[in-house]
């Protein structure tokens, strides 16, 4: 990348950062979908920082809620994760060699089912999910995640349909989405693909994110949560359809 598409690169890290924290979700999705968009770095590039970025992010929203994880939870989540996970990271080395604009589209596809689930208030089930249940979410996250980085959401929606505390649900979630990112950056450098553009373009992002999250509330209007969700849900369908049509 040329200083150009490195400063576009990190102008949608700060702009990913900016809406997760107003809103608390949606950081990988924007990062993604605009760089594929702009063309500014191939997809497994892009996936790779997002693995980085993320894992630092989790990492300290987790620190101050590990007392609410329920590790049972996350235990059978990752057993479904894991093995999705790697085989999506290996979906993503074979199309992004010999078919890259179907891995375009179905990074399209799952930014739209992402920005309709993610933007859903699910109501609670009576009944907590058996295992094979949460596993088989696990799969689906772990699925996603190996492609793109960004296999939160069917994890997400799962897991607010449990009749279980908040403070549990994202403290279990924060901790699903540590191991996953954790995870796939292991893969990531086990497969000699960690390059110093990588680290480099992660090194300038990670103060970034750090930056951006502590002053976003600060400089965001007051209730701008609503505008913004709404507005992040609009711009994810449309660049959705955009990496599906185009």
């Amino acid at each position: 990348m040329d200083w150009i598409d490195t400063g576009l690169f990190l102008f949608l890290v700060m702009l990913g950062a900016y809406v997760q924290t107003i809103t608390g979700f949606a950081m990988g999705l924007l990062i993604m979908g605009g760089v594929t968009i702009l063309n500014l770095a191939p997809i497994a590039f892009s996936a790779a920082v997002v693995s980085i970025l993320s894992l630092l992010n989790a990492m300290l929203a987790l620190r101050y809620s590990l007392k609410y994880v329920n590790w049972k939870t996350v235990g059978y989540t990752c057993a479904g994760l894991l093995p999705g996970l790697v085989v999506g990271f290996l979906i993503l080395g074979l199309l992004g060699d010999s078919a890259y604009i179907w891995l375009r589209r179905i990074l399209g596809v799952v930014i739209i089912i992402a920005g309709v689930l993610l933007t859903l208030k699910p109501e609670p089930w009576h009944r907590a999910s058996g295992r094979w249940a949460t596993s088989l979410t696990g799969v689906a996250g772990g699925l996603i995640g190996g492609m793109f980085s960004t296999g939160g959401a069917p994890i997400a929606f799962f897991m607010y349909r449990q009749p279980v505390e908040l403070n549990i649900i994202r403290a279990t979630l924060l901790a699903v989405f540590v191991v996953t990112t954790f995870s796939r950056t292991v893969a990531v450098a086990v497969d000699g693909q960690l390059t110093r553009d990588i680290l480099a373009v992660s090194g300038v992002g990670i103060p970034l994110v750090l930056i951006t999250t502590l002053f976003a509330r600060k400089i965001s209007p007051v209730n701008a949560d609503i505008t913004i969700r709404k507005t992040v849900f609009i711009l994810l369908i449309l660049i959705g359809a955009f990496l599906v049509i185009a």
